[in-house]
């Protein structure tokens, strides 16, 4: 998966810098786990799309949620498809959005399993007939059209819909913006986690190669690393990749031998693509870049690393496998 930095036109929802770093894909603490409470993911199956970063995930740091971490998901829409109520409930709030006229934030109130949560939808355009304070809602009903939004990516100006959607357990106090915010991946439905599991892996954003999983702690130390190690023989065992702060406009590496000797090191970028990102290396003191092409899906990633000076590999065939915690 991969992408550039989102969040910045995602909702009123905070963010962080934090805590411990993560070593591994963490799930947020949820009392009601296993019970069942669930919801669905805001979207029908149809409506997806991929043009920018098809979903930006929970917990990752970036432009507006560089304080405590993204509280929600970004799901890409269809332009033109709706943003669906996540389970019955009833609607607390339908406002417009401060920051644009013709957008709206919604909270909708849902009694699961005895326990009361609530879902945030922002960004929400042309509100369906009935969606208004104190409306009821069924599970998968139309709230609205997702709102369009244009997004540089590369050299790239692309034009795609979202929504911010956050769940939220009154029941869980942590961090320093949206303190009641867990991940929605913890309550799934089995068909939301089918859902789900058919559009994570074509994710694409820029802080993937730090904060890779669905769920990603909110609260982290920057700078931030995280270690990528070989499967198998190859020539590069180990790239440690390096993000100075949540806002940084770019990441650094160190490749290592087997044996953790530091075999190079410089400036990296990424422009991220469904299905296949690009990668530069530009080691320190400006010798020749090596170019590449990668994709992950959660602790697994596939890439295609050009000898310093070569060409760029135009797919994945032959990438080599490598693995982080």
């Amino acid at each position: 998966m991969r992408r550039l930095a989102i969040g910045m036109w995602v909702c009123l929802v905070g963010a962080s810098c934090g805590r411990d770093a993560p070593v591994g894909p963490t799930s947020t603490t949820n009392p009601q786990e296993g019970t069942a409470a669930t919801i669905d993911l805001p979207i029908a199956a149809g409506d997806a799309a991929n043009l920018a970063y098809g979903i930006w995930p929970f917990g990752v740091h970036g432009s507006s949620h560089a304080i405590d971490g993204h509280p929600g998901i970004d799901v890409e829409y269809r332009v033109g498809a709706s943003v669906r109520a996540a389970a019955d409930g009833v609607i607390q709030n339908a406002s417009v959005d401060p920051n644009a006229a013709d957008r709206h934030n919604l909270r909708i109130q849902h009694v699961l399993a005895g326990v009361t949560y609530a879902t945030d939808y922002t960004n929400v355009s042309s509100l369906a007939p009935g969606i208004a304070q104190g409306a009821i809602v069924a599970r998968g009903q139309p709230l609205g059209l997702a709102g369009v939004q244009t997004l540089a990516i590369g050299v790239s100006q692309v034009t795609f819909a979202m929504t911010h959607f956050q769940l939220n357990d009154f029941r869980v106090n942590d961090g320093l913006t949206n303190p009641n915010a867990i991940s929605p991946e913890l309550l799934l439905s089995t068909s939301g986690r089918a859902l789900f599991d058919t559009l994570w892996p074509k994710a694409a954003y820029v802080q993937e190669l730090t904060e890779p999983f669905a769920t990603n702690p909110r609260g982290v130390t920057f700078p931030l690393v995280r270690s990528w190690t070989t499967i198998g023989d190859a020539t590069i065992a180990r790239i440690d990749v390096h993000r100075a702060s949540a806002t940084a406009s770019y990441q650094s590496y160190e490749i290592r031998s087997a044996s953790g000797d530091l075999v190079e090191s410089g400036v990296l970028t990424t422009v991220p693509h469904s299905g296949q990102s690009t990668v530069d290396l530009v080691p320190v003191g400006g010798g020749p870049a090596r170019l590449g092409v990668f994709d992950i899906v959660g602790t697994t990633m596939g890439l295609a690393l050009g000898a310093p000076g070569a060409a760029r590999p135009t797919s994945l065939v032959g990438a080599k496998t490598y693995v982080t915690r």
